[in-house]
């Protein structure tokens, strides 16, 4: 009925009509039928979409007051709508909601209300886009029928499903949900369970339901597995390919890296200058284009490392057989040869398809011992000319780099160990070596050649952009660093990667070297594909693509098929590869896939990292402050683990967020605490559901009642005032440093163990 008195209205703008004249037009029959109308014009004047202009007359209200958004739910009893940039949130009551769910698309009116204290208020008209086809949760089985209650409490509304529709799904077990069918307002969606995740208890349940909730796959389609068994293996001589199986090279790579996608050789000329070579799989001669494994590896768009496991983007014949560039095995490659002087400038170069031949496979801890600290064995000795040449093109492209000013961030990376169930034993601490550095810089100077081949052939490419950072954010920055005591101008109109690198070098070695890392990081732009050459701020870099690991970034294999075009190759790719149209869809969906990888990697690591604080609750410890909020700061130890003390459990003083100067100041003592600072805090809880760490300040001997009190709340800012805790304290001092890179490993723990990295912040160049 609304939408017959809104076309009827919408039909006779700008004019206005009684409603009951209009009702009479739209051959409305009187009684129940009429109230109806009447009804549904009053609804659409509070929604803003019909006009009074006077008792019972109204006017088509047009679009003004409608606006398009992103819903965000935060609890069951409200949410927001986000729209563009540079316009306010809209307040969104339960009853407002409609049938929006978190993160759907919407169109949402501006409405008047006497009792919100937000400044706009709307009620949800329609969803424009589901964002949650499937959902994760916990099946509950009632009688007739079951529903499945989501994960996600950002999602308010149990799915419902037929006992026809649940794979035999017992209550209580983690599944995925399928919606099929959405009702009006107020009813439950309908669903069917597609897959049966696992039981409480189960081993990898845990990853399995990040997995799942962030929509991964958990295997290849049987398309495409047929279709890698029936890859031809088997590497032939092939005239147009460069053969280079007479030029010694290596790999080097982490001890555990079974897809091995880039390979180096490096020599001196005669001339002074050396020549290296980056030798990358050719996963376009294996990988036909729109066929059933290119398909998925688009859909996949890179593959992901979790915690404990790899998604792969490829099939493992493929990422782990005839791709990898295993030692002692033809292999066929996209060669990079350039010729470097001793300034790091690329002053010819070479790319064509090749035939390679690996004679050794390295690891970053064996190349680092042999270089700087001369422990050599005896089958890496031949080689060690070769290495050598490689350490010292690294550091002239390092040194190139640093002119340039190019943005070096060193932040810590970490390793879990597990045991063979997934449960965390330990967390280290791993330095970024010199052989991890030699294999960056040369595969930075590989696809910056690339990228720059690619640009001077004149065809539209896929780029590795970073724009230059926000103006508001980098003033934020100065502000903040001027406080503590850093004396930086920077000029916001023409800022370059080189002021940054030079907050960097200012503050290396202090208290706030890590802060200023941080705070440079979150003030730049996000790195993504584009066929628009906008070049990479951190690197300063005014072309740059990714190039060198096609087994695991769709992009990359998209470059080789693009360097294949401009050589005129005859096969490995088609006409759709070059197009314009799919170029731009294909990297915007990348950029896209690379976020949803992240952001699972970052939620398994932030579940180990949960895991393995459940024994230390109660212990006091020392960390630094590593960020702060309008509800509290963030604290992080020594080992990479942080948690949150929540600004209502400073109880000594009423703190409030200083935005411009970025501390948390006390209303009565002006106490402060700033970025950076050493403080002491007890672990109060570690909540593996939600993957959330709470500290307080201090020691405390009421831990119970600040538990519940965190309890209470699954959103920070709603957490209430508790007295102040006592200094007495239960934890022991000895635990303040160090405890947390001790072995946990004893007793019924004491088994083998596997290693993963954990990474804070994987460096996405």
């Amino acid at each position: 009925m609304k939408e017959r008195v809104l076309a009827f209205y919408k039909s006779i703008a700008p004019d206005t009509y009684h409603v009951e004249d209009a009702a009479m037009d739209c051959h409305i029959k009187g009684g129940a039928e009429l109230d109806a109308f009447i009804s549904a014009a009053k609804e659409l004047e509070s929604e803003g979409r019909l006009r009074a202009t006077r008792p019972d007359v109204y006017a088509y209200g047009g679009e003004e007051g409608i606006i398009e958004g992103i819903y965000k739910g935060y609890r069951k009893s409200f949410g927001f709508v986000i729209p563009g940039l540079g316009q306010e949130d809209i307040y969104i009551d339960e009853k407002n909601r409609g049938s929006a769910l978190h993160d759907d698309k919407v169109r949402v009116s501006i409405i008047k209300s006497k009792f919100s204290r937000h400044k706009r208020e709307g009620r949800i008209l329609e969803v424009l886009e589901r964002a949650n086809d499937t959902i994760v949760g916990t099946y509950d089985r009632q009688h007739h029928f079951g529903f499945v209650i989501p994960d996600d409490e950002r999602i308010s509304t149990d799915v419902y499903v037929d006992l026809n529709h649940t794979l035999n799904a017992r209550s209580g077990a983690k599944v995925l949900v399928k919606i099929v069918k959405w009702h009006e307002p107020g009813k439950n969606p309908e669903g069917v369970i597609t897959q049966v995740l696992g039981y409480k208890g189960d081993v990898g349940l845990d990853i399995n339901t990040i997995m799942a909730h962030h929509k991964l796959p958990f295997s290849f389609p049987n398309d495409v597995i047929k279709a890698s068994e029936r890859i031809d293996t088997v590497v032939t001589d092939d005239p147009r390919r460069w053969d280079l199986r007479h030029i010694d090279m290596v790999t080097i790579d982490g001890e555990d890296a079974k897809d091995l996608d880039d390979a180096v050789s490096g020599r001196r000329l005669e001339n002074g200058n050396y020549e290296l070579g980056v030798h990358i799989a050719d996963v376009s001669h294996y990988v036909v284009s729109q066929k059933a494994i290119d398909k998925e590896a688009y859909n996949r768009g890179t593959s992901v490392y979790l915690v404990d496991r790899v998604i792969p983007m490829l099939p493992e014949v493929l990422s782990n057989g005839i791709c990898s560039l295993n030692a002692g095995e033809d292999r066929y490659a996209m060669t990079c040869m350039m010729e470097i002087d001793k300034h790091g400038t690329v002053v010819n170069y070479k790319i064509r398809p090749s035939i390679i031949h690996v004679n050794r496979r390295c690891s970053y801890k064996e190349v680092y011992k042999a270089l700087a600290e001369d422990i050599i064995p005896d089958d890496l000795r031949p080689f060690m000319p070769m290495l050598e040449v490689l350490r010292d093109i690294a550091e002239h492209l390092r040194q190139m780099r640093r002119r340039r000013g190019a943005l070096d961030f060193d932040f810590p990376e970490y390793k879990v160990l597990l045991d063979t169930n997934g449960t965390p034993l330990r967390i280290v601490k791993r330095e970024r070596t010199l052989a991890e550095r030699l294999i960056e810089e040369c595969m930075l100077i590989a696809n910056e050649t690339v990228a720059t081949h690619l640009k001077e052939a004149s065809i539209t490419s896929v780029y590795r952009i970073h724009e230059n950072p926000n103006e508001e954010k980098m003033a934020a920055f100065q502000k903040v660093l001027n406080y503590l005591g850093q004396n930086i101008r920077l000029n916001l109109e023409k800022l370059e990667p080189r002021d940054f690198q030079a907050i960097l070098d200012s503050v290396k070695g202090s208290d706030i070297e890590q802060v200023a890392q941080i705070m440079t990081l979150r003030s730049m732009q996000q790195a993504r594909y584009s066929t628009e050459n906008f070049g990479h701020f951190g690197l300063a870099s005014k072309c740059y693509t990714h190039f060198t690991s096609p087994i695991r970034r769709y992009p990359d294999l998209m470059v080789h098929r693009l360097l294949k075009a401009t050589m005129h190759w005859n096969s490995d790719y088609s006409k759709r590869d070059v197009k314009n149209e799919f170029l731009v869809r294909a990297a915007e969906h990348s950029s896209e896939r690379e976020q949803i990888a992240v952001a699972a990697e970052r939620d398994t690591i932030d579940l180990k990292k949960t895991q393995y604080m459940l024994p230390f609750v109660g212990e006091v410890f020392e960390g630094k402050i590593s960020s702060i909020t309008s509800f509290g700061m963030f604290v992080e130890l020594d080992n990479g683990i942080d948690g949150l003390v929540h600004m209502n459990m400073m109880n000594d003083d009423y703190y409030f967020f200083d935005e411009e100067h970025f501390l948390l100041v006390g209303r009565r003592t002006g106490k402060t605490y700033h970025l950076g600072e050493t403080v002491t805090v007890t672990l109060v809880k570690a909540d593996v559901e939600k993957r959330q760490i709470d500290f307080v300040l201090g020691e405390v001997d009421n831990l119970t009642q600040i538990q519940e009190a965190l309890g209470r709340s699954s959103n920070y800012k709603d957490i209430g005032k508790h007295k102040k805790p006592k200094r007495k304290g239960t934890g022991s001092k000895a635990n303040r440093k160090g405890v947390l890179s001790k072995s946990r490993s004893k007793g019924k723990n004491n088994k083998k163990v596997k290693q993963v990295k954990m990474k804070k912040g994987r460096r996405k160049r």
